[in-house]
């Protein structure tokens, strides 16, 4: 499952000791070239080959579902069980997701389960054993059911297929400022962060005489909002063109372009031929 990448093994109960971030080198270095082989056949859309990565008990589960391609991938963080026969691995796939009919490559975390089977390091899906999602680390509850909906239980395939899931839960109010190109004069967009990991944001823009912009923050906890505002105190009361930035969002690499423009005068849009006013 996909989960914000500073958060991926934040949800373990205090105390916890059954998984461990360090192994003997050359049982990581056989688990890493695994992990990379399996992902590099998303790369190269050779899924069938794939298989030789999957435990029986999910190779059903992963033939069915839908394959996506994937750009590149890299290990972000390994955590061993005490045994160092099970182990989590986070990884940062590259991949192409939807957004307001818009497709952005993005990097994003994704998150899986491998087992030690005859020797060899295994993938497996076990939704028991409590999985990680857009929202957090899913559990199975006293009844067997879920404490988060059923529905974000994903595994590799369709969890590469649904990145999109994990941006929709940051928030950007608008792409577009609108600044006086006459007066003094302010305006502002609001960044959510709904994932359960950290969000930092920042600003590059194209510059202007009398132009500036900052945040009330960049670094942005689950539930925590920023306020990107912009001030513009104009050196003269001509037109000005609209000018363009990019908003940034880590650790995810997700770019956003925000358009700065310009208002004029009531009483200069007045004099205007109706072909060019402004709507």
């Amino acid at each position: 499952m996909l989960v914000a990448a500073g958060a991926l093994f934040g949800q373990e109960e205090p105390g916890n000791k059954s998984f461990l971030t360090s192994a003997p080198p050359d049982v990581e270095k056989a688990l890493r070239e695994r992990v990379s082989g399996f992902y590099q056949c998303y790369v190269e859309g050779k899924y069938r080959q794939a298989e030789q990565y999957v435990s029986e008990d999910t190779k059903d589960l992963h033939y069915q579902q839908e394959k996506n391609k994937i750009r590149s991938h890299r290990i972000l963080k390994i955590v061993f069980d005490d045994s160092f026969k099970k182990a989590r691995v986070a990884t940062i796939v590259g991949t192409t997701v939807g957004l307001r009919g818009i497709r952005h490559d993005v990097e994003a975390p994704m998150s899986s389960t491998w087992r030690l089977e005859e020797g060899k390091w295994m993938y497996y899906f076990n939704a028991k054993e409590g999985v990680d999602t857009p929202v957090g680390l899913m559990r199975p509850g006293p009844t067997g059911e879920s404490n988060i909906h059923t529905a974000n239980r994903l595994p590799i395939g369709e969890a590469i297929k649904n990145t999109g899931a994990i941006f929709r839960q940051m928030k950007v109010s608008k792409n577009s400022v609108v600044l006086k190109s006459y007066e003094k004069s302010s305006d502002t967009i609001l960044i959510e962060n709904n994932m359960p990991g950290p969000l930092s944001v920042d600003f590059h823009g194209e510059s202007l005489a009398g132009l500036k912009w900052s945040f009330d923050k960049k670094d942005l906890n689950q539930g925590e909002k920023a306020v990107l505002t912009f001030h513009y105190a104009p050196v003269d009361q001509r037109a000005k063109p609209a000018l363009t930035g990019t908003l940034r969002l880590e650790p995810f690499a997700q770019s956003i372009p925000v358009t700065i423009v310009f208002d004029i005068p009531e009483e200069v849009k007045k004099q205007l031929p109706p072909a060019v006013k402004p709507q």
